[in-house]
């Protein structure tokens, strides 16, 4: 049994109280994480440690502690194994997003199978199954868009017992049982005091401290860019529809309707949308997006918005794009810089305070002449 935690500076839901990503409970087998008053909850101890949960974050919030996604992922590339199974070093299959699998898919010198066989013998897998082949289908029409020819596989490998056997002790003669002795004493120890009690993704002053200084992409973003790095360049870039593409995408700013209240890129996790010292510019690197939709979420006037197609020439050639230019002027009221759009060189705080001062003194402000 794994050990779930969450790191409420990476959460979505625990840093933007607008949010309304539920990734998470939503890839819940076992429905055991809920979102209680916009925050995640869950008890350890229901936890079933399927790892579900960290595929499916935006932000890689969740962790187990006896299993890292990355290291994982190394050990199949070191090992040169071409059959992912869950009866392994991976407590499910569903652990495995859909950036680690194109990963997985780009750096592995063969085709990857994902071993289905085990997955009717297991209540839970039974309920991940459709997640998992989920993402295999996007993997693979992404593999197909960017011209590779590598292509994963999600269906029962037909071992014989013996087979499975030798798999299996294979598998245990790599393990270090005096660290693997310590990791179950540590984990019986966290257990007996934490797995009764409920844990809250309630963020902490600490956690705001690390909110302000760590903004940056998961490290499954990292590992997909250098398979990127490492695979040829497709001979023409094509544009896919945004709804097939779960993890990146790219962005509208109408200029008109934004007040550049710089709500977005202040909530960005990963620094993806930013600005520059005057706040007079909204940029976006599309390559650190992660498709959380936070800044969504907080546009009150609703005016940044998703393209409907994302172009993969994105993922090969990054560029930092310019969404929206403004002409920032200091009020004349109260000398904070604000988007200046003509007339009264006066903020909309301001103004609607004078408006309201002026509504108090029977003054109709259309009709004021000072």
């Amino acid at each position: 049994m794994s050990l779930l935690t969450l790191d409420p500076s990476k959460c979505v839901r625990t840093t933007n109280k607008f949010s309304q990503c539920h990734a998470c409970a939503e890839a819940c087998p076992v429905e055991t994480i809920r979102i209680d008053e916009q925050i995640p909850t869950f008890v350890p101890n229901d936890c079933v440690g399927c790892g579900g949960c960290m595929a499916a974050c935006p932000d890689a919030a969740y962790k187990l502690d006896d299993f890292s996604t990355i290291n994982y992922i190394f050990s199949i590339l070191e090992q040169k194994r071409d059959v992912l199974s869950c009866k392994e070093s991976i407590p499910c299959l569903a652990a495995l997003s859909v950036e680690e699998l194109i990963s997985l898919a780009l750096l592995h010198p063969e085709d990857l199978t994902l071993d289905r066989a085990y997955c009717a013998e297991c209540d839970i897998a039974k309920t991940n199954e459709p997640f998992i082949a989920e993402r295999v289908e996007e993997v693979n029409f992404i593999l197909e868009a960017i011209e590779s020819k590598k292509r994963l596989k999600f269906e029962d490998v037909q071992l014989t017992p013996e087979q499975k056997e030798h798999d299996r002790r294979a598998f245990l003669s790599k393990l270090n049982v005096k660290e693997a002795i310590k990791a179950k004493q540590k984990f019986e120890n966290e257990v007996e005091a934490v797995s009764e009690e409920e844990t809250s993704g309630e963020i902490t002053v600490e956690d705001i401290q690390k909110i302000r200084n760590n903004k940056d992409v998961p490290d499954r973003r990292k590992l997909l860019l250098m398979a990127l790095k490492k695979t040829n360049r497709p001979n023409i870039f094509h544009k896919l529809d945004i709804n097939d593409v779960s993890f990146i995408s790219q962005k509208i700013l109408d200029e008109e309707t934004c007040t550049n209240c710089q709500m977005c890129y202040r909530i960005c996790p990963t620094g993806a949308l930013s600005s520059d010292k005057f706040n007079a510019s909204i940029f976006f690197d599309a390559i650190s997006c992660i498709k959380c939709a936070s800044c969504h979420d907080v546009c009150e006037p609703d005016a940044l918005t998703l393209r409907s197609v994302f172009d993969l020439k994105e993922l090969f050639e990054p560029k930092r794009e310019t969404l929206a230019k403004f002409t920032v002027k200091r009020c004349d009221e109260c000398g904070l810089p604000f988007v200046y759009r003509g007339g009264e060189v006066m903020c909309q705080r301001c103004r609607i305070e004078e408006e309201e001062a002026m509504t108090l003194w029977g003054i109709d402000p259309e009709k004021r002449s000072f």
